[in-house]
């Protein structure tokens, strides 16, 4: 095993971005968001934003937008939050 595995070792989470990456050709952050929590360690689901309580609707973190910039860089497919689904702050 190298060096670099010590330093950096495989996250998770962009594993799956990776893998879900090679054969979704859709732009829907949310139908990848989904994929990632159903097949992740409650742990690391907890990194990920929740729906508002009241409208139901949708917001993207820092952490989630960390990951739609990793896919960005690998697979250049730049994800999106539809506009219908975005959690409208007053």
């Amino acid at each position: 095993m190298s060096k670099n595995n010590f330093k950096n070792p495989p996250n998770p989470i962009e594993n799956l971005l990776e893998e879900i990456g090679e054969v979704y050709e859709g732009n829907d952050w949310l139908i990848i968001k989904k994929y990632l929590l159903r097949y992740s360690h409650p742990e690391l689901r907890k990194k990920f934003s929740t729906r508002n309580q009241k409208t139901r609707k949708h917001t993207i973190n820092d952490y989630e937008q960390d990951l739609i910039d990793k896919y960005y860089k690998i697979f250049n497919i730049k994800l999106v939050l539809d506009e219908d689904k975005k959690h409208k702050e007053n």
